[in-house]
């Protein structure tokens, strides 16, 4: 699964070029409604279950941030964004 693809449906304000790790998630239109259903995506596209304790305002900031909680999970480094 690739991350930008899983999470440009849920930035209704992103333009078409690639996402930048310092995008502003909530510039880019990820709402609180969007957040519930990224975050089943992610679970379910990555195979991985996140927990209680990283899901706060920060990790859900920019892309690099939630990025960067994604990635430890699966593994990958966190440049990949």
């Amino acid at each position: 699964m690739e991350f930008q693809g899983l999470l440009r449906p849920h930035l209704p304000y992103a333009g078409a070029g690639p996402l930048a790790a310092g995008d502003d998630l909530a510039a880019l239109g990820l709402d609180s409604m969007a957040v519930v259903q990224l975050l089943a995506d992610i679970e379910d596209g990555f195979g991985v279950q996140l927990p209680d304790e990283i899901l706060d305002e920060a990790t859900f900031a920019t892309v690099g941030s939630l990025w960067a909680a994604v990635s430890v999970l699966v593994g990958s480094g966190a440049d990949a964004v």
